[in-house]
């Protein structure tokens, strides 16, 4: 079998979830509560309650309904809920301690009817403990639409040991990170956008000693945010490895990735990167800087800076600023490798616990459709965009607009991305808001260039499972220890916390990975 050129995520990044010291085991399924969406009439009596997750990003704009009182939440009601004498009730989740979250709620047996998250470790850990729902027959009688919509080859992704245990999520936009600059500071200064790390290290110099953005001595010259936007940084120290290696080795152990913790070293101990990222466990810190611009130069999502405003806030709060994609970090071969996306998105799942599992595919195979797709993606019409001559709605920069549409993607879940059922007019729309159409356009080119896809197994990693908590606290430790610690000592700390790394589970997974990878090398 072909094998696809891996990538793991920089140290810390994928090793979130805590495990699980039990599941509780109910039954699943349940009555169907009425036809409704999926044919025939709702019966009469009282309503059932359908719960489900949604993300809190901590984001809510003044003035804005709370996120379980949205205009989406009203829609979904009215057309979803009310038809099939259902109550919809949205619970949320902080985005930044989502699988924890979780992991106490599935424990308790009080997890929502529907779940989802984005990493593999925590669904094979509830798989493993009976946690969660086989959704083969549900999605054959309840599912045509939703069936139809994702196809068998994204469904296959949560498909284990044959059989379908999540819904995986279709992923518009594989691009994954962009690098960003202040291109208003890049012209105050004189100078072109870096195209290389040695170019990148001498702006950020200039950034700090010069203070373009006249912040009073508050210049950030790169925005780190805690231990989960230094990828494409980390990934162009890699050295060349076989494929073996690239599946097997932690990131840690990667040839390479000690010169990467220790460039990063020299430039927090030069006051070029954020000095309290530390600190700053749930981003707002990084967010709040970047807005009122006091950062020259970081990565974030590649649609982040336009989907959640950042761009907008920052030009109100500063005018003139001006932010452009760039691509500077430069590996051994000269190439600017980055982590992109399958086209799997998060995985979403019914607990095991659920007894409205039946409603719940009803609720996600209503959603499939693209009419229903369209309206959560982009609102009221004259209110919150307008069509464009060319078939791709426009979104109003309006104060109103903006209260209702904030986290607008996190209603329609399964789709990461705009959709709009044509791949021309998707990848437009996914760059509607006229004023930052070229900046988006530009974030998508330089986030897929050079782009690298995640390894993925054809089995658990049990030994991933068992050890993930231990190990993401030991990587976000090594991570925050060796960046910060004095350069004469970085050297023996990192050869020293690796080594301990290894000795609480890291080897243990080095060697199930290479195994794993053998096994399906032979296939």
């Amino acid at each position: 079998m072909r094998i696809r050129r891996p990538l793991y995520k920089t140290a810390g990044c994928s090793l979130a979830v805590c495990l699980l010291a039990g599941i509780a085991a109910a039954c699943s399924g349940g009555e169907p509560s009425g036809q409704g969406a999926g044919g025939g009439g709702a019966k009469k009596g009282n309503p059932v309650t359908l719960k489900i997750e949604l993300f809190d990003r901590g984001n809510t704009p003044p003035g804005a309904p709370p996120l379980t009182e949205s205009h989406f939440v009203k829609y979904m009601q009215k057309n979803f809920g009310d038809p099939n004498n259902i109550k919809l009730e949205f619970v949320t989740v902080p985005r930044t301690e989502e699988v924890p979250k979780l992991n106490v709620l599935m424990s308790a047996g009080e997890a929502p009817d529907i779940i989802f998250t984005y990493s593999d470790p925590a669904v094979q850990n509830w798989i493993k403990q009976g946690g969660l729902t086989e959704l083969n027959d549900l999605l054959n009688q309840y599912g045509p639409n939703l069936k139809k919509y994702l196809g068998d080859q994204l469904l296959a992704y949560g498909n284990f040991n044959g059989k379908q245990y999540t819904i995986p999520a279709k992923r518009i936009i594989l691009a994954s990170q962009t690098p960003i600059i202040r291109k208003d500071w890049l012209d105050k200064l004189g100078m072109q956008p870096p195209k290389t790390t040695d170019e990148l290290y001498a702006t950020l110099k200039a950034f700090k000693e010069k203070d373009p953005g006249g912040t009073g001595g508050k210049v950030i010259p790169y925005g780190i945010k805690y231990n989960n936007n230094l990828d494409p940084l980390i990934r162009s120290f890699w050295q060349k490895m076989s494929e073996e290696d690239y599946y097997a080795l932690p990131d840690l152990m990667k040839p390479g990735n000690k010169d990467a913790y220790r460039f990063l070293n020299k430039l927090y101990n030069e006051g070029l990167i954020s000095p309290d990222f530390a600190l700053d466990k749930d981003g707002k810190k990084f967010q709040a800087d970047l807005v009122n611009g006091l950062v020259g130069f970081t990565v974030t999502n590649t649609n982040e800076p336009v989907y959640f405003a950042y761009y907008s806030t920052m030009q109100k709060n500063v005018p003139g600023s001006e932010l452009l994609p760039v691509d500077p970090f430069t590996n051994y071969e000269g190439k600017h490798p980055k982590a992109t996306y399958h086209p799997l998105s998060a995985h979403i799942m019914i607990p095991k616990s659920s007894q409205r599992a039946v409603e719940a595919i009803k609720f996600l195979n209503w959603m499939s459709d693209y009419k229903i797709i369209f309206d959560l993606q982009n609102g009221t019409e004259g209110v919150t965009y307008k069509m464009g001559d060319d078939g791709i709605p426009v979104f109003l920069d309006t104060d109103e607009a903006k209260r209702i549409m904030y986290n607008y993607l996190d209603y329609s879940m399964l789709i990461n991305g705009k959709d709009m059922g044509d791949p021309d007019k998707t990848l437009k729309a996914n760059a509607a808001d006229p004023k930052y159409k070229d900046f988006t356009m530009n974030s998508i080119k330089v986030g897929t260039q050079d782009g690298q896809l995640p390894p993925r197994f054809d089995r658990p990693i049990e030994a991933q499972i068992k050890y993930n908590q231990t190990l993401g606290d030991k990587s976000v430790e090594i991570l925050v220890k060796t960046v910060t610690a004095k350069p004469a000592d970085f050297d023996k700390l990192y050869d020293d916390m690796v080594n301990e790394y290894m000795k609480i589970g890291g080897k243990e997974v080095m060697d199930e990975q290479r195994k794993a990878y053998l096994e399906m090398k032979k296939k």
